[in-house]
């Protein structure tokens, strides 16, 4: 039976640590909203002469996505996870300085401040990209052939959903907090030199379904290649989007769609603790970067992980046992001179995948939908 009460709870707890950036001032909002930085004009005729381009100018957003301030590392495994208390963070100087003051919640850090103009800037950026992609793709519609327009235009419109809809959770309150009419951010859809208003939560929500429902009409379900976004991953996310809003009815109505479609299973074995086969979409980061990322949070002088004593605590005390799969799976010694144990994953070989629409998150948001709904099944 599914404890109403703890969905709830839990689900507050996750909202209140998207909504973290907002204690920045509207203010300071509005100012990186002015100083983020124009697209520059560039000579696009050679690298959007060619279905390749198009290809090719869609990945480079995905390697934007997985630089170390975005998805390679500080909202994966660095800032987001500190700020949520996945590790057991020894909260004193030596730690990294950005890590050090994202561990007190000291959001008015000149550091911390610089970091999440940081992110504010680089996803915009990435927007401006996916919006250049768009505008040459409806320049050059009489190039493609067959549905390769439609895929194009499908993935760069759940792209530029997916960006502008985290951007929404990191710099705006969550619609559970209070009223969607206040002031969230803006919904860019066009290269122009000129800046576009901040939306409300409400506009930005309504912008973010509508390019997701229009991708999804756009895309096939026939390819299953998740290191794009995908038909899959789009319903995944208007799943997403749909509970963040407290719309329980299209958010279990996506959700169904993509259980019961089989197209995806889950996991029956601990050789992959990314559990790559259960993504929507994934994310690659290059070898090189993401060694260099996850050292940089879970070496000394670092060491964020988890204690040994509050790892027997989680899996051990209250009833388990010291033989638990996660306990022996998912965790691995220190590196060397650290003080707790990290996560197994981070180390595998394939870990330079990181997953950003799975299966078990629809599992969830089902089980929300169930709850709200009265289903205690």
């Amino acid at each position: 039976m599914l404890n109403k009460n703890l969905m709830q709870l839990v689900r507050k707890k996750i909202l209140a640590i998207y909504g973290l950036f907002i204690l920045f001032s509207a203010i300071s909002c509005k100012k990186w909203v002015e100083d983020t930085p124009q697209p520059t004009q560039v000579d696009q005729s050679a690298i959007f002469s060619t279905k390749q381009g198009f290809r090719e100018a869609l990945n480079g957003v995905y390697l934007q996505m997985g630089t170390q301030s975005l998805y390679g590392r500080d909202l994966n495994m660095g800032v987001l996870s500190i700020l949520g208390r996945s590790y057991d963070v020894n909260i004193t100087p030596a730690i990294d300085p950005l890590f050090y003051q994202t561990a007190l919640y000291n959001l008015q850090d000149p550091g911390v401040k610089s970091y999440s103009a940081d992110v504010w800037n680089k996803m915009y950026q990435a927007i401006a990209n996916v919006n250049n992609v768009l505008a040459n793709l409806e320049a050059k519609k009489s190039m493609f052939t067959g549905s390769d327009y439609n895929a194009f235009k499908g993935e760069a419109l759940a792209l530029r959903a997916y960006l502008h809809f985290d951007l929404l959770r990191l710099f705006a309150p969550a619609p559970s907090a209070g009223s969607t009419s206040v002031s969230a951010i803006p919904y860019v859809t066009t290269i122009t030199p000129t800046t576009t208003p901040t939306g409300s939560i409400d506009q930005v929500l309504t912008q973010c379904i509508a390019d997701l429902q229009t991708a999804d009409g756009l895309l096939t379900n026939v390819s299953l290649v998740t290191s794009q976004l995908n038909t899959w991953a789009v319903k995944g996310l208007l799943a997403r989007v749909f509970i963040y809003k407290g719309d329980i009815a299209n958010a279990q109505l996506y959700t169904n769609a993509i259980i019961s479609s089989n197209a995806f299973a889950l996991s029956k074995s601990n050789t992959d603790l990314f559990f790559t086969n259960e993504s929507l979409f994934k994310l690659y980061i290059y070898n090189t970067n993401y060694y260099a990322y996850y050292k940089s949070v879970l070496t000394v002088p670092l060491g964020l992980g988890l204690s040994t004593v509050n790892q027997t605590a989680l899996y051990v005390t209250g009833g388990g046992s010291a033989s638990d799969w996660r306990k022996l799976a998912a965790f691995m010694a220190p590196f060397t001179g650290a003080a707790l144990v990290m996560p197994k994953k981070f180390n595998a070989t394939a870990a330079n995948t990181f997953p950003m629409v799975r299966l078990t998150e629809m599992y969830y948001i089902a089980a929300e939908c169930a709850v709200t709904n009265g289903d205690s099944t």
